[in-house]
């Protein structure tokens, strides 16, 4: 049952579109075609230099990667744009295809001693049987006097588990928020920067249109895939080339800068490598002689998603946080509660999401044996799901991929530029205090970019745009 389905880019533009003159202009070398690697790509080479981008996987994308059902692209891993996103927004306008995005309501929901609530509004949360009228009161009280506080430097050394049960009450904490963090980041969950979660609530907050108690998330018509292609189209236009199912040997160096890669054993000479990867990752690219260069020591959860193609809705719920400590996974998305059933040839779609550390037993599962193991919990939540319903079945996992955002970590986000000359890290762990998500990728690609660009401009001489 299960496939790849993995959609690539071949060569967007034919070789003849493309700027040629190359060998005068300073070269970068990207690691990584995802939304980071691909948003650096079109910047680059929009200011002039001469970029290749290095992607071990078969296509471009990254976590935005997609598989197809009935013809119709999907994201591998749940994916949706907050109100609040304006690099991507503005990134999508520059490509021309800001009109492929909509914006919907998304009806959530919260599980919890085996009942299902709704969670999407103040009313709601009245409603909230598990904890009593004054905890709801006082935890919705909370809330607000968070999104009062317009500066989260008070909370950087702060931990959340000591901050929450003060702020919002013990009872709404152990209910509530406990569990969450839980799910998150497992048994670091004690140490997670209060910093990180004020920007949670900030984010959701700002996702709320004036007058409007509901939170409106966007989505791309088409999915992810129509922006990362648009990238891709537009950074081969300006010169860049990308290299799919091309795997990094490693970082060279000449003394205290860097030369290149290597690639299939062989050197690819630039002047400037900018590594996407995930921290872990980029540490084994390095040569050994190289270990003087300092990399923070961040901890990773990895990502592992479960994605079922079903015959029938099992809720109107599009997201559902799951508190069970015997359930294990912390959420559900029923994506066509989100992007109707018709656009997908009537299929209904659900994701099982889970934050598990990297060494977990999940991660060697294959897509059957995952489902035949989360089958089960998703019955305990929604019980009219049967595993005779999948008729299709993706796992997708990602061991690096959600840095655990401890208190006081602003003293180990590493800077763009790194110890290495011409060495640039541009990757989630630089996402703070937001969580991680696609906008902020866009982000922290454009203003490492900007300091590629001007560094390597200073060094040889601004290159033409």
């Amino acid at each position: 049952m299960p496939h790849d389905g993995i959609i690539p880019t071949g060569n967007p533009q034919p070789e003849s579109d493309r700027v040629t003159n190359q060998e005068d202009r300073p070269r970068v070398a990207i690691i990584g075609a995802g939304i980071t690697g691909l948003t650096l790509a079109h910047e680059l080479a929009g200011s002039g230099l001469a970029v290749e981008v290095f992607e071990a996987g078969p296509a471009i994308g990254g976590e935005l990667g997609v598989v197809e059902v009935n013809g119709e692209p999907v994201e591998r891993f749940y994916h949706h744009l907050f109100l609040d996103s304006p690099e991507i927004q503005g990134l999508m306008r520059d490509l021309g295809v800001d009109d492929r995005l909509t914006w919907k309501t998304a009806p959530m929901a919260y599980f919890t001693g085996g009942r299902l609530f709704p969670f999407n509004t103040p009313w709601d949360l009245l409603n909230f049987s598990p904890i009593s009228p004054p905890a709801r009161l006082r935890m919705g009280l909370a809330a607000l006097r968070l999104q009062m506080v317009t500066d989260y430097a008070r909370y950087e050394d702060a931990r959340a588990a000591d901050v929450l049960p003060g702020l919002s009450g013990r009872e709404a904490f152990d209910a509530v928020w406990r569990p969450l963090l839980q799910a998150k980041f497992g048994s670091h969950w004690r140490q997670i920067s209060m910093a990180w979660f004020w920007s949670r609530v900030h984010v959701r907050a700002r996702s709320r249109p004036r007058g409007s108690l509901r939170e409106m998330l966007g989505y791309i018509d088409g999915s992810f895939l129509e922006l990362t292609r648009a990238l891709a189209v537009s950074a081969e236009r300006r010169g860049a080339r990308i290299h799919l199912g091309t795997p990094i040997d490693g970082i060279d160096r000449v003394e205290d800068r860097v030369r290149g890669v290597r690639v299939g054993g062989r050197a690819r000479r630039a002047d400037a490598v900018v590594a996407t990867v995930g921290l872990p990752i980029l540490r084994r690219l390095l040569p050994e002689h190289a270990d003087w260069i300092r990399i923070p020591e961040i901890e990773y959860r990895g990502a592992l998603v479960l994605l079922m193609q079903l015959e029938e809705q099992l809720s109107r719920y599009y997201w559902t946080n799951v508190a069970d400590a015997e359930i294990p996974f912390p959420v559900l998305v029923e994506h066509t509660n989100l992007i109707g059933p018709e656009r997908y040839g009537g299929a209904r779609l659900l994701y099982a999401g889970s934050y598990l550390d990297p060494g977990h037993e999940y991660f060697g599962y294959s897509a059957d044996e995952l489902l035949a193991a989360y089958a089960p919990a998703i019955r305990r939540v929604f019980p009219g799901f049967s595993a005779r319903q999948v008729r299709d079945l993706w796992l997708s996992a990602d061991r690096v991929a959600q840095p655990v955002i401890t208190a006081g970590y602003q003293r180990q986000l590493p800077p763009y530029k790194s110890d290495l000359g011409g060495l640039y890290i541009c990757n989630t762990s630089q996402i703070y205090p937001e969580d991680r998500g696609t906008n902020y990728n866009v982000r922290i690609a454009q203003e490492c970019a900007r300091q590629v660009a001007d560094a390597l401009g200073n060094r040889r001489g601004r290159p033409e745009a």
